[in-house]
């Protein structure tokens, strides 16, 4: 171990003194661990969507900075999407429809809802948020104040995923997982990712966020952060996109307010809700590859509708039965607000950007709020108990009956549901 420490050091430095990285102002092509973009892939899109449609969604959806304008040139007949801001460098070429050759989408289907089973025949895919168990620790997504049974994320929305589950199941539905358990969905391990881990540090060695830890501790942390956030979602999306193909995916997650200045667990006494439709990619996300890649194949599938019809619909339950009032990103510069609902914000999540299709991503209530945490620490228990002074169910239960009532309702009173998405498309 003391050599390969060593190593690890020697690596670092070399790379730093000779090649200059930590300190130039270069692009780096592709996010950590993605996979290189296959543009061919969107050649199916060729002049299905009109100049106006493309700019419109870009300006109001997936780039409301115009970052993304420096990386292209447009004109009557297409679009050539460059990798470089000096434009030498071509990824992808789009042509309008209308243009020469372009079919468009055809006609829309439409189909009417069961009253009964108003999710009949829908394939809903749950991803519980990040992984819990032994990892719980690694990923950062657990706390204890003293002795209280410890709050762990990750079992928090498998629990409330299951609850959910069954009542989509019981709507009609057929419910797929990403995962259904404390495993990771990855076969790699944090020992497995150590060179991508000094790769990712010296890519921005200053303004990468890095805790006090010496230099092979830094390099452990990173590795860590790549197989949790990184190769885990990845290995998700795989499933998702290879294997299950949903008609939409909902990602299930507690929220929490940062912590006082120790850092320790504390103590706060207000919750906000909030539901991300995908957009809002940064400048600096559009420095790489993959993400010009994931923009352009999710404007073009144009799931948009879909995942703001989902989000504003279980919004809607958020406020008449919990009341919580909504976070506010307005000024964060990695957030939109999506006009459909101040519940609902366009932001670039990995997996939103990764998964096909539409994905809505559900934040739940604080759980260091006061109330909910009172709520978390008693438990999964049967009936109503006083919480905060209301009489509650129990957390899990109230949680995934707030997104299934929304889901269900949407469904219920949507008179006829466009199918022109599909995830078997190449």
């Amino acid at each position: 171990m003391i050599l390969r420490s060593g190593f690890f050091f020697l690596v670092m430095i070399w790379g730093i003194s000779v090649f200059g990285w930590a300190e130039e102002d270069k692009p780096f092509l592709f996010s950590p661990l993605a996979e290189v973009p296959e543009w061919r892939l969107l050649d199916s899109y060729q002049g299905t969507i009109t100049r106006q449609e493309f700019q419109e969604r870009a300006r109001r959806i997936f780039d409301p900075s115009g970052a993304l304008e420096k990386y292209m040139t447009i004109d009557d007949v297409g679009l050539k999407l460059y990798r470089d801001v000096a434009k030498t460098e071509p990824l992808f070429y789009l042509r309008w429809a209308g243009s020469g050759g372009g079919e468009g989408r055809g006609p829309v289907a439409f189909f009417l809802a069961d009253p009964e089973k108003p999710l009949q025949g829908q394939v809903i895919c749950l991803d519980p948020g990040h992984i819990g168990g032994d990892w719980a620790d690694i990923e950062e997504r657990t706390f204890r104040i003293g002795r209280d049974r410890p709050v762990v994320e990750g079992e928090l929305n498998l629990k409330t995923c299951r609850i959910l589950a069954e009542r989509l199941t019981a709507a009609g539905a057929k419910v797929v997982w990403t995962h259904d358990g404390f495993s990771p969905t990855t076969a790699l391990r944090p020992n497995d990712l150590y060179p991508e881990a000094i790769e990712y540090l010296l890519q921005d060695l200053k303004g990468r966020r890095s805790p006090r830890y010496s230099m092979n501790g830094l390099i452990r942390w990173n590795a860590e952060l790549l197989f949790y956030r990184s190769a885990e979602i990845q290995a998700r999306a795989r499933r998702v996109n290879e294997e299950m193909h949903p008609d939409f995916t909902v990602c299930v997650h507690y929220n929490a307010a940062p912590w006082g200045r120790s850092g320790r667990a504390s103590l706060t006494t207000i919750s906000r809700l909030v539901l991300f439709s995908h957009g809002a990619y940064t400048a600096s996300e559009l420095v790489y590859d993959d993400q010009k890649f994931h923009l352009f194949r999710k404007l073009l599938e144009n799931c948009t509708p879909e995942e703001l019809d989902l989000g504003m619909a279980i919004g809607q339950q958020f406020q008449k039965k919990w009341g919580f009032p909504p976070e506010n990103y307005e000024g964060s510069g990695y957030a939109s607000a999506s006009g459909v609902s101040p519940y609902v914000w366009h932001r670039n999540l990995i997996a939103n950007r990764l998964f096909r299709g539409p994905v809505i991503f559900v934040e739940g209530p604080y759980m260091n709020d006061r109330t909910t945490y009172a709520w978390i620490q008693a438990g999964e228990y049967e009936g109503k108990r006083n919480i905060g002074g209301k009489e509650r169910q129990n957390i899990f239960r109230e949680y995934a009956d707030r997104v299934a009532d929304g889901v269900i309702e949407r469904f219920r009173t949507l008179s006829a549901r466009s199918t022109a998405f599909t995830n078997y498309s190449p």
